[in-house]
């Protein structure tokens, strides 16, 4: 079963000025961004960066370094033969930024990819192996915006005031939820140059966000991807059409864009989400909605208390320094206080009681 580095393989050697530009391109280059490409590109846009020379510098700096635990390892190979393919080898990459910061709770990062076509691709990461990347999704469960899709509107409107271009606007998994909220509240005259807004199995949005104006705007432009079975793609609102694409992969792992099946030009599609798909998506919302938002807020700050340990800064170091971290956080559980305590038992029973009451979902 392809996947999309057979894509490369099978249409490397075809420009994109030969065969257009295509969903299974965007897919590349939005994990293209995961790539840390800090001191290779630079912030600006008036010195853009060639692909192959991107690539070569990062091999050299970036020897050693792993994706993490949570991040497909496959990327920088996925760039290494973008790179030597005839269709990506002229990309021009600028505007990299990356943003980290434990105390507001952000993680965001941006890459603008240049293309021989006369547009741009405006990427953005999704949830990198950072623990407080995590904590901000979580946040988007009860605080809309969360400080990186103000970071993602403002970035936009960054790129549209210095590039005069058309422009394609996506990511994956968060980042695709990026892509969408900045598209919306970007402003009308941008919008107007929006070609397409792609979410490769990013989350949804609040109900508020899918009422406003502007994404009634560019609702039209969406295209949103999901695997077979998503979890992460399916959770909070989506009023849009998806695409349902196979996986080589079960369960929560066809988050792994590796694991997508590809079909020519095109991802190969089924008609419906699986069982345990249509199971898990109805539990987690249900649960999510029966809370109010100051619940939501209280359940994300208990448990990201738990993993919030100190000189612990990734599931990389979470997970090579487990002989320490995984006491620690069962001693920072067991000095919960008796109402936090009592407050997280509570809501794993009613997310176990809403499983039991969709249980019904795995058969149809």
């Amino acid at each position: 079963m392809a996947n999309i580095l057979d894509y490369l393989d099978w249409r490397g050697d075809l420009q994109i000025s030969e065969r257009g530009f295509n969903e299974v391109d965007n897919l590349l280059l939005a994990e293209l961004c995961y790539l840390d490409f800090g001191g290779i590109v630079p912030p600006g846009f008036d010195a853009p960066v060639p692909l192959q020379e991107a690539m070569r510098r990062y091999d050299v700096l970036r020897e050693h370094e792993s994706m993490g635990v949570l991040v497909p390892d496959q990327i920088p190979e996925l760039g290494r033969r973008m790179a030597a393919s005839a269709r990506f080898s002229g990309l021009l990459l600028c505007g990299y930024e990356n943003k980290i910061d434990d105390e507001t709770q952000t993680q965001f990062s941006a890459l603008t990819l240049l293309l021989p076509d006369g547009t741009a691709y405006v990427a953005f990461r999704g949830t990198d192996d950072t623990i407080v990347g995590w904590k901000e999704d979580f946040n988007l469960a009860f605080a809309t915006p969360v400080p990186a899709q103000l970071e993602a509107v403002r970035y936009l409107k960054q790129v549209a005031d210095v590039l005069a271009c058309p422009l394609r606007v996506g990511g994956h998994s968060k980042g695709g939820n990026l892509a969408v909220y900045a598209a919306a509240f970007v402003g009308e005259d941008v919008q107007e140059r929006i070609l397409n807004v792609f979410n490769n199995d990013g989350p949804g949005h609040d109900l508020a966000t899918l009422e406003s104006a502007g994404y009634r705007r560019i609702e039209k432009k969406l295209q949103t991807f999901i695997p077979k079975s998503s979890i992460i793609g399916m959770l909070l609102e989506h009023q849009e059409n998806y695409k349902i694409v196979k996986s080589s992969s079960i369960s929560i792992w066809q988050h792994n864009p590796f694991s997508w099946e590809i079909n020519g030009d095109d991802f190969s599609y089924r008609s419906e989400l699986t069982g345990d798909a249509r199971y898990l998506n109805a539990t987690l919302n249900q649960w999510i909605r029966a809370m109010s938002a100051e619940e939501r807020a209280q359940l994300v700050d208990t448990i990201y208390g738990l993993i919030d340990l100190d000189n612990i800064a990734t599931f990389a170091q979470l997970r090579a320094e487990w002989q320490t971290s995984f006491p620690e956080i069962f001693r920072s559980f067991s000095g919960l206080s008796p109402q936090n305590k009592a407050f997280l038992l509570q809501m794993l029973k009613e997310l176990a009681s809403m499983g039991i009451k969709n249980f019904p979902e795995l058969f149809e």
